[in-house]
């Protein structure tokens, strides 16, 4: 092949190009995470980074092998056809995708899942496995011009990230889809139009079809949901997407006895993993609370009872219910806080006369924020900080939060309330009744951080009785969904357990028909020694009674901030594996509290491995002789495997981190992820400049990549400390500078990596690409579990090992062994 001439064609439409393709791409990859949430559950999202990355790694191999379409067919033509391709099949595997009955928790039940599962993976796979060939072909036609194509390739990538802010909102989680398949549509445009105008016609005809199809895809190609969610059957009368929910408004008339005969409206999260909502309010909130007295127990009044005007902070307000139960208590101020901006826009604006101007009342201050984040920027002390059930049965008992970082709950979180509460504050969550005893460690281990040593005299606990939905644990012993938490940061008087007990009609008449009544956990009045709660808050060894106990219930530290993670890794055993995926469609998952999502991503970690064994170490073996003309190739590999595992887990520990420090989901994609992305293209740009010397640059520029990484991994923690109670443009823009150098650095092994390869073994480029890929997905998987099992600081420090391991195949002398005679010298 003559590389010099194919290098002289590189121009700017295939900048263009790759940068719109990757675009696509990433656009496609993100809106498919969010609507896979919708489909199955939350943790199904990473089936979509893991598969669409499996795509790419297995179209370096077909590349690889197809010797004709690496060094003889025409370039642009086959970038045009690949790029169609692309945005053709997005929207047919799409619509494909929905009419597979795929259910993974019936895998081992139902043997036809056997067959769904590797078709809808195929189907998953297909355009990124275009897209990425298009992509490997460029890598390796493009010789001395690849550092650019690399770094438009990563600016593409941002945007993609950054216009998906813009476009799930407009478009809904299908109409982003077909977005994305139009952008690949004008990728190919641009790639064909000198030499293929029939095909540049077609492309542009399709690309106007998908765009306007875009306005009408949830209708067309409506999401087809999993049956073990449990949405209402009724179509909802308003829906909206973010770029972290589906939230469809259910309207409801059946009434229930709190609220006098009403009617009501409920938002439910990604059709069926989470639910909140709020009762017909009109005319107005006001006289709703008149009406509603006597009827109505407003519990979360609980946590203020005795005080006069209180203060009161709400996290996850939700459908406002606690809202409410402050305005009837007579609260001098509440302060709302939902991170989801939907939520809020529809009580504040598009329903605002449904729900009474609850959010117009004098008292009541409206925040779209991350809790966690509001509470360290606040300088107001509170007479309660209040938080009720912000997850729902389904949410918890499938396992969909597992993987969710819940910052509102770890050991920090707690100290910044006891900073935020008055003398006499006090700090009320409800969650199932099996989470209360991790409540309790986190408290003492609060208090402890803040001087506070009478542990006993802090705490109040009780479960209020099971519903239809719980539990069951042991021999008719049932745990309930519902249960309170009370943490005061002054021991509580007697009179307050007594004004507790009554308002929870402890020991009374039960006010409805089923008999029974809340029943106290845990009270500093009459503590049982045999409790697990006393025992926690009495303990001289904490380590040895969290091990003594067989599920989690340590705190979640802002670290490992997983606190619905209750199942030990060191638990699962087979019987878990089948459990998990034998649900045959009883919905059992909406009833039972099960570790789903750690059984999710080790079948997936284990499937990756298998899948890389078969698609990239077999035919490596059995054409490395033809294609590889180069002494011990595995010293390129492992070079590129390195690189793929330590910048995914880096991205990851970074979008959790700053997760907490931007306050919202959508800053932390369009930000974080983005700014990460373009900052990595710079670098791949800039690092052409250092091409004479490549080994020698290497050695420098991993080096300081570990530096950067050890930086990071313990200095940000403390910047952040410092800055959270920044305006958002102050902390996005300090966000911006802390992520620039790291993103320069980590832009500049790869290219230059591949800028070797090209030079030293041509055939070798697209081996690199796959091994990249396929281990960019293990990568992403095993971030996850050691994130999960030991903290995202351990996530930055394996990144930083996968590195040293990329150091170290440069220095050994096989991989030194080159034309570069004249830079080995220098070096």
């Amino acid at each position: 092949m003559e590389r010099i001439s194919e290098t002289e064609r590189i121009n700017w439409q295939h900048y263009v190009g790759i940068f719109l393709l990757s675009l696509a791409t990433l656009l496609l990859e993100l809106s498919l995470t969010r609507v896979l949430s919708v489909a199955l559950w939350y943790h199904f999202g990473f089936l979509i980074i893991s598969t669409a990355l499996l795509g790419f790694g297995t179209s370096g191999v077909v590349l690889a092998i197809w010797r004709r379409l690496r060094e003889d067919i025409a370039l642009d033509k086959a970038l045009a056809v690949l790029a169609m391709l692309f945005g053709v099949s997005t929207v047919v595997c799409f619509w494909l995708m929905q009419r597979i009955p795929f259910d993974p928790f019936s895998l081992f039940s139902d043997w036809r899942q056997l067959l769904f599962m590797p078709l809808y993976y195929i189907l998953i796979s297909v355009p990124f496995f275009c897209s990425g060939l298009a992509l490997a072909l460029l890598f390796t036609r493009g010789g001395t011009k690849v550092n650019k194509l690399y770094s438009l390739d990563l600016f593409g990538a941002g945007a993609g990230c950054a216009a998906l802010a813009l476009v799930m909102p407009a478009f809904g989680g299908s109409g982003s889809v077909v977005v994305a398949a139009a952008l690949g549509l004008l990728a190919a445009m641009v790639f064909g139009f000198r030499q293929t105008k029939k095909l540049t016609l077609t492309t542009a005809a399709l690309a106007v079809f998908f765009v306007a199809l875009a306005f009408f895809a949830d209708r067309v190609l409506p999401i087809s949901v999993t049956p073990n969610k449990t949405p209402p059957k009724q179509p909802p009368i308003y829906t909206a997407w973010n770029t972290f929910s589906r939230i469809d408004v259910y309207e409801t008339d059946t009434p229930t006895p709190d609220n006098a005969g009403r009617g009501g409206r409920r938002f439910v999260f990604d059709a069926g993993t989470a639910g909140t909502g709020m009762m017909d309010l009109r005319p107005n909130v006001r006289s709703s609370l008149l009406q509603l007295e006597g009827k109505r127990d407003f519990e979360s009044n609980i946590a203020y009872l005795g005080k006069r005007r209180p203060k009161i902070l709400i996290i996850g307000a939700g459908g406002g219910a606690q809202v409410l139960d402050a305005l009837h208590y007579g609260a001098e101020k509440i302060t709302a806080v939902e991170i989801n901006p939907i939520i809020n826009d529809v009580i504040t604006t598009k329903m605002r006369d449904y729900w009474g101007d609850l959010y117009q009342q004098p008292e009541v201050e409206v925040v779209t924020e991350e809790g966690r984040s509001f509470v360290r920027r606040s300088t107001e002390q509170y007479d309660a900080i209040i938080s009720v059930h912000t997850i729902s049965n389904a949410a918890i008992a499938s396992g969909a939060l597992s993987l969710a970082e819940n910052y509102v709950l770890t050991r920090e979180a707690f100290e910044d309330y006891i900073d935020h509460l008055k003398p006499d504050g006090v700090l009320y969550f409800t969650r199932p009744e099996a989470q209360i005893s991790r409540l309790f460690s986190t408290g003492r281990e609060a208090l402890a951080a803040r001087g506070i040593n009478d542990f006993t005299q802090h705490f109040y606990a009780y479960r209020n009785p099971p519903s239809g939905q719980q539990v069951q644990v042991g021999a008719g012993n049932r745990l309930s969904f519902s249960a309170g938490f009370l943490m005061k940061k002054s021991p509580f008087a007697p009179d307050e357990i007594a004004a507790i007990n009554a308002h929870l009609r402890i020991g009374q008449q039960p006010m409805s028909d089923d008999g029974v009544t809340s029943e106290v956990l845990y009270s500093p009045s009459e503590p049982r020694a045999d409790s697990i709660y006393y025992q926690l808050l009495t303990a001289l060894d904490l380590p040895a009674a969290y091990a003594a106990n067989t599920s989690q219930i340590e705190p979640a530290t802002d670290d490992r901030p997983f606190f619905n993670q209750h199942t030990r890794w060191s638990s699962l055993n087979w019987q878990t594996f089948r459990d998990i995926f034998t649900q045959n469609k009883q919905a059992r998952l909406a009833l039972e509290d099960r570790p789903v999502a750690e059984v999710t991503l080790i079948v997936l970690l284990v499937q990756t491995i298998i899948i890389a064994g078969v698609l990239i170490f077999l035919p490596l073996f059995r054409f490395s002789g033809a294609n590889l003309q180069i002494p011990n190739p595995s010293r390129f590999l492992i070079y590129f495997a390195a690189l793929g595992l330590g910048f995914i887990m880096i991205e990851i520990a970074l979008l959790q981190r700053f997760t907490l420090f931007l306050g919202q989901p959508v800053y932390t994609f369009a930000v974080v992820l983005a700014a990460l992305l373009v900052f990595t293209g710079v670098g791949a740009a800039v690092s052409e400049k250092f091409a004479a010397s490549p080994y020698k640059n290497l050695r420098v520029i991993i080096t300081l990549i570990l530096l950067a990484l050890f930086a990071t991994a313990y200095l940000t923690p403390l910047v952040f400390s410092v800055a959270l109670g920044w305006s958002l443009f102050w902390r996005v823009l300090l966000s911006i500078i802390l992520l620039a150098p790291l993103g320069l650095l980590l832009g500049m092994p790869f290219p230059t990596g591949l800028r070797i390869v090209a030079e030293e073994a041509t055939s070798l480029v697209p081996w690199a690409w796959g091994v990249n890929g396929f281990f960019t997905v293990i990568g992403t998987i095993g971030a996850l579990i050691l994130g999960m099992a030991f903290g995202f600081k351990v996530v930055l420090i394996t990144a930083a090992l996968c590195y040293l391991v990329a150091l170290t195949s440069v220095l050994t002398n096989q991989f030194q062994r080159s034309p570069f005679s004249k830079d080995n010298q220098t070096s």
